[in-house]
């Protein structure tokens, strides 16, 4: 019998049945064999096959291919975590100032969109709160790549029929840091959904966990809404480092014109059209300096993985360094990224 994933754990999965009835999974020879090496073995929107053992419990037997895949690499896990598969659209819900903005993240967020080949969409919730003038010109500039921008708010409703709008078609993801509203919205967009909420703490400026697994809601015509966990870091290891330059829009233009060519990492070399660009404004500062502090991970050796060290550059990237000193010239504010 077919399913559809709604969520998993490293040994369960809860499916809705093609028979409308939702049952816990477990694996068959505990792993998906086609995923062996991943953190987890299903994610969120995967649909599979499976052998039903009575009424409400069963066995995933296999996995369908999936169109495309929205993860993060699992530190703790030394392993790729798919967060949702099979997507239309990833949505980063933000907030310009509790919890503050912090573009950083959604650059890595974006990042991950466009390894899944999806479109990336930034809704900036809470803007009951108002939006400083460095928040409105970083939003300028996301637009100004391409990437669509939403306003609104949970609390007084604004903008939440347009968002409502477009998560009715296809598969959607909600993504964010802790605090920025999730839950909220979540219960705004689907009523009576009823999910717990938090307060964001003002001292430390962050929120608290109230989702713990990425979890499929089916809503009216077939549309699926993606909740995930609130995320405070992302890390990224699946892309090959002279692959990551594609991944920023406003880069893609200047690839192949540096004196290096392929062999440029767009760090320190002369020649750089990407560092030119971004000395003359066209590329934006900050965004650099995030190309730069990925580009620094994907560099590090991979032996680490099987070390059981969880991530031994981490310690070096946030003390000191090469990023730093290459970004220095282009007066950015250290804006965070977890």
């Amino acid at each position: 019998m077919t399913g559809f994933v709604l969520s998993s754990t490293n040994n369960t999965a809860t499916v809705l049945c093609f028979d409308g009835i939702q049952r816990l999974c477990g694996f068959k020879g505990k792993r998906i064999k086609s995923l062996s090496g991943q953190y987890n073995s299903l994610a969120a929107g995967d649909r599979v096959e499976i052998q039903v053992m009575d009424g409400e419990r069963g066995l995933v037997t296999s996995l369908e291919p999936r169109k495309n895949a929205f993860g993060r690499y699992n530190e703790k896990g030394r392993a790729e975590q798919a967060i949702a598969s099979n997507i239309d659209r990833v949505i980063c819900v933000s907030s310009p100032l509790l919890p503050p903005f912090r573009p950083r993240f959604m650059d890595r967020l974006a990042v991950m969109a466009e390894i899944a080949q999806t479109p990336f969409i930034i809704f900036l919730n809470k803007i009951e709160l108002g939006i400083p003038d460095e928040v409105a010109m970083r939003l300028e500039d996301y637009e100004r790549l391409g990437y669509r921008i939403m306003y609104g708010s949970a609390k007084t409703g604004h903008g939440v029929d347009d968002l409502r709008a477009l998560v009715s078609q296809g598969s959607s993801v909600l993504a964010g840091q802790s605090g920025v509203g999730k839950s909220t919205l979540m219960n705004a967009l689907i009523p009576g959904l009823d999910r717990k909420t938090q307060d964001v703490s003002e001292k430390y400026q962050r929120g608290k966990h109230t989702t713990t697994m990425a979890q499929a809601i089916m809503m009216a015509e077939g549309a699926v809404l993606i909740d995930t966990p609130g995320i405070r870091r992302l890390a990224l290891r699946s892309t090959e480092p002279q692959d990551l330059a594609s991944l920023f829009p406003e880069m893609r233009d200047f690839l192949g014109g540096c004196s290096l060519g392929s062999r440029c990492s767009h760090g320190e070399e002369e020649g750089c059209h990407i560092r030119e660009a971004v000395e003359e404004g066209t590329i934006h500062a900050d965004r650099y300096e995030s190309y730069l502090r990925i580009r620094q991970e994907l560099d590090l050796p991979q032996e680490w993985k099987r070390s059981g060290v969880r991530d031994p550059g981490r310690k070096e990237r946030s003390s000191g360094e090469n990023w730093k000193r290459r970004v220095k010239r282009f007066d950015m504010s250290d804006l965070e990224e977890d």
